[in-house]
């Protein structure tokens, strides 16, 4: 079995050195691309922060990454995120983080 470090869910993906977010959604959205055996995000900066009203379910939907030591929470948010073959994931993705 492969070593994974960046795991991709249908709407997420960790962020393994996590990167900062902008201060709004990019005009061009992340796209999920694959890195040798990791798939990542290609452009972090693109997230904007997480909308208040999705803030919950980013972090439900982050927390899937939880391990017994390390916690994950929702730091961005676009609306447009893309899978590998380029096309907008259903609801959008999240930047996933580990909690401080």
């Amino acid at each position: 079995m492969k070593k994974v470090i960046c795991l991709l869910l249908p709407v997420l993906l960790t962020a393994c050195a996590y990167p900062s977010i902008g201060d709004k959604q990019g005009d061009v959205p992340p796209r999920i691309v694959q890195r040798g055996e990791y798939k990542t995000w290609d452009n972090p900066g693109a997230f904007g922060p997480v909308p208040r009203e999705l803030q919950a379910m980013g972090d439900k939907i982050c927390s899937s990454l939880n391990t017994d030591k390390v916690k994950h929470r929702a730091l961005g948010y676009h609306a447009k995120a893309e899978d590998l073959q380029g096309k907008p994931f259903v609801g959008g993705g999240y930047y996933c983080v580990p909690q401080d």
